[in-house]
């Protein structure tokens, strides 16, 4: 597996935590030689083609959430045990048992106080006895990130955090790919902006605030979305058959512009691009409402057990999506 993207999934980088994660990119984007700039959600945003004069004013904006799903310590009682909230959308039965690290380096394991219970019956063990033992380690309001091995097994990888790791690390690559073709790249007539937003497990804040700031005509969001493909589960999406165009969810109606863009080049690959309706919502659906209204479409790479400490990937699909974006330029 790519250094980067392992440096990528092991960091630290809980909803509103994710500077860890935001210095890795930044010592990418320096190897590199490319300017940067972070705004004050965090978010960091490169700029790419934007010289004045040279183009038609159109912006495009291609964005990755930085963000992974976490919990945060909202009670520690007389026992020493954590009550946990949730900081993203996860269910309480896939954290049980698993353990969870604090940013401190604090581990717990994650327990929960009867069978089919909600997030408040959900509580971490630092392994002390009473409440003024674990606030020698934590206190009330630290975060803690799910703890889990990464796995290479042939074409997949299993980790926790590939939600949106992935995501950032496909935006990395394809700045790479840009600044490596700087002739291509002077032949492209319109602004790019590449854009790491923070807080998606919060209502998509970073990206929101980084739509406002650019002001795009286009935005393509790269995220993950649950393949449902494993036993018992319903849904059509597969790993290792490519990125999958996300119609629509509970926030957001893909543009016909934006998806008519990702057909022109799945079609230039001969890509038989798949296509689906999800039930979350995503950064597009912050992003569409902003400044006078912002074309937008999500491109979604399959996963199977999202959110959960142990997602699996395939790089093909890594590979296919990374080619996608490419061509859509």
């Amino acid at each position: 597996m790519d250094g980067l993207l392992n440096r990528l999934v092991t960091a630290f980088g809980v909803s509103g935590h994710e500077d860890a994660v935001r210095n890795i990119i930044i010592e990418d984007l320096e190897r590199l030689q490319v300017n940067y700039t972070i705004d004050k959600m965090g978010n960091l945003i490169v700029a790419l083609n934007n010289k004045e004069g040279k183009q038609d004013n159109k912006k495009y904006m291609f964005t990755a959430h930085m963000d992974s799903i976490g919990m945060i310590c909202t009670y520690i009682d007389s026992k020493g045990f954590c009550r946990m909230g949730a900081l993203g959308g996860f269910k309480p039965a896939n954290m049980v048992n698993n353990f969870v690290q604090f940013e401190n380096g604090v581990l717990g394991r994650v327990g929960i106080e009867k069978d089919g219970g909600d997030i408040e019956d959900l509580f971490v063990d630092i392994a002390v006895n009473n409440r003024e033992g674990a606030l020698e380690k934590i206190k009330e309001g630290h975060v803690a990130s799910i703890n889990g091995y990464v796995l290479e097994n042939e074409d997949f990888i299993t980790a926790p955090n590939l939600d949106n790791r992935v995501g950032c690390y496909i935006l990395l690559k394809t700045i790479e790919k840009l600044v490596e073709n700087k002739e291509f790249l002077s032949n492209i007539d319109k602004e790019l902006y590449f854009a790491f937003t923070t807080q998606n497990n919060l209502g998509g804040r970073g990206a929101r605030a980084a739509a406002y700031a650019i002001e795009p005509e286009y935005c393509i969001v790269i995220d993950m979305e649950d393949t449902k493909d494993c036993i018992g589960a319903k849904g059509k999406l597969e790993l290792s058959k490519g990125p999958a165009i996300k119609i629509m969810d509970r926030t957001l109606i893909m543009h016909h512009e934006i998806k008519n863009i990702i057909e022109g080049a799945a079609n230039k690959m001969e890509l038989d691009i798949n296509y689906f309706v999800g039930e979350d919502a995503s950064e597009g659906g912050t992003i569409h409402k902003e400044v006078d209204g912002v074309k937008t479409g999500t491109l979604c790479i399959p996963c199977r057990y999202l959110h959960t400490n142990e997602e699996m990937v395939s790089f093909k699909d890594i590979e296919l999506t990374r080619e996608l974006i490419f061509n859509m330029l």
